[in-house]
């Protein structure tokens, strides 16, 4: 008796995992997914590569990684959420008071090419930022697949100005910052990581896209060998 109820529990669970697993046919007629709610990014993804990225890890690639970081740093535990609540899109949203903090100089690029996206697609600011720069990520040989988690809030205000560390701050400062934000020492190392594809304007003066190593359309460790 007992093995019998065994057996009808188990196959209880196997039904509902596969009912777990089963996946729904998106509008566009090419995709699916487990839950409907995710096709738009499906369409999303898809409009990135052929649109903004080029399926490369390009110039518009490392912009839109840079703006995932400069859109979630502005969040404070000491402060509050009057100062920012984090991957908001409030780099977006409210783009001409964040551009004013000296940090984000650069990153009007990255919001000049995702802003349009808002009104094609049904996903919020925030969403759109962290998204996109996972699927930029990925076209970049040697980087990691980010997993990507829907659903943040619009943000209501701007996040305030001096949240985000700049490269002349002293390195006790930048620690404090980060720590503020919950990030450790080691954890900021790894961030720090995705300056293996960067390139800065203003690195060397009247050079544009200067690389911070000699291979910049790599994720790889050179970035710490070299700078």
């Amino acid at each position: 008796m007992v093995f019998k109820l065994s057996i009808g529990f188990l196959a209880l669970a196997t039904l509902a995992s596969a009912a777990n697993f089963r996946r729904v046919a998106c509008p566009d007629g090419v995709h699916t997914a487990t839950n409907e709610a995710c096709c738009v990014f499906h369409e999303l993804a898809d409009f990135l590569q052929t649109n903004k990225f080029d399926s490369t890890c390009g110039e518009d690639a490392h912009e839109a990684l840079r703006l995932t970081f400069h859109d979630a740093i502005g969040f404070s535990f000491e402060q509050g959420p009057s100062v920012g609540t984090g991957a908001d899109g409030s780099v977006i949203l409210f783009e001409s008071t964040e551009l004013m903090d000296p940090a984000n100089n650069g990153i009007d690029d990255a919001i000049d090419n995702l802003k349009p996206l808002l009104s094609m697609f049904d996903v919020t600011a925030g969403d759109l930022v962290q998204f996109a720069g996972a699927v930029a990520v990925s076209n970049c040989p040697g980087a990691p697949q980010l997993q990507f988690m829907a659903g943040r809030p619009n943000a209501t205000h701007p996040a305030a100005l001096g949240l985000v560390p700049k490269p002349e701050d002293p390195v006790d400062m930048i620690f404090a910052r980060m720590e503020d934000a919950g990030f450790s020492p080691t954890e900021l190392v790894s961030l720090l990581a995705s300056h293996t594809i960067a390139r800065s304007d203003t690195l060397i003066d009247n050079r544009q896209a200067v690389p911070f190593d000699s291979t910049p359309f790599t994720f790889d460790t050179q970035v710490f060998l070299e700078v």
